[in-house]
């Protein structure tokens, strides 16, 4: 690693589901999607931010992981299902 590359920006919150459905939902609206991978039943799939939502909300989402563009920054969220709540990491992505 460049030593002049400052490290990425790291968050990490635990939220509720209907938390994690409104970030959806607040993604789909005033974010610039660039790729969603999702992780379910033992399969590794691009997906819509839709598709997404939807197997977050159904339980079948293992993993979801969002990278877009907010307010000329990129951003990539993990997002892991789990109950009662759901870890989100969060990173700023160097320009």
């Amino acid at each position: 690693m460049n030593s002049d590359q400052p490290i990425p920006e790291l968050l990490q919150a635990e939220w509720g589901s209907d938390q994690v459905l409104q970030l959806f939902d607040d993604l789909r609206d005033g974010a610039v999607i660039e790729h969603v991978q999702l992780k379910a039943s033992g399969r590794d799939t691009t997906v819509t931010i839709g598709q997404a939502r939807a197997a977050f909300s159904d339980g079948t989402a293992d993993a979801i992981q969002v990278r877009y563009l907010f307010e000329g920054e990129t951003w990539c969220d993990t997002i892991m299902p789990a109950t009662p709540t759901t870890k989100i990491i969060r990173n700023r992505l160097p320009s």
